[in-house]
């Protein structure tokens, strides 16, 4: 079981190494398939990790810890400019009015009150 732990935690640092690469291209294809690859080696991680919490190997552990952190500083400007993005469009298919009192409102209250 160690050994089948390790390997797959081997995997799992191998998977967000290559994460890295490919949201520094920008590859996005790329980091969506890695995420499903990510996501099949955690659940086959997830019990053998419960079962033996008390040995695993640290090495690898602090690796995958590191990585993954660094993945998400990567990811971190980006989410925020598809944000901006998206909220740009949602108010372009919702623009907004000003009431009388002087209070935001969109256009389809304004209309669903006229």
């Amino acid at each position: 079981m160690q050994a089948d732990l390790r390997a797959l935690l081997t995997e799992l640092v191998q998977s967000l190494h290559d994460e890295s690469d490919a949201l520094i291209r920008g590859d996005a294809d790329r980091v969506a398939a890695l995420a499903l690859r990510k996501t099949d080696l955690l659940q086959r991680l997830t019990p053998l990790v419960q079962r033996d919490a008390k040995n695993l190997p640290r090495d690898l552990v602090d690796q995958a810890r590191a990585l993954n952190d660094r993945n998400a500083l990567l990811l971190a400007p980006r989410l925020v400019a598809t944000r901006a993005r998206l909220d740009a469009l949602r108010q372009a298919g919702n623009p907004l009015l000003y009431g009388a009192d002087g209070r935001s409102q969109s256009i389809g209250a304004a209309l669903a009150r006229a």
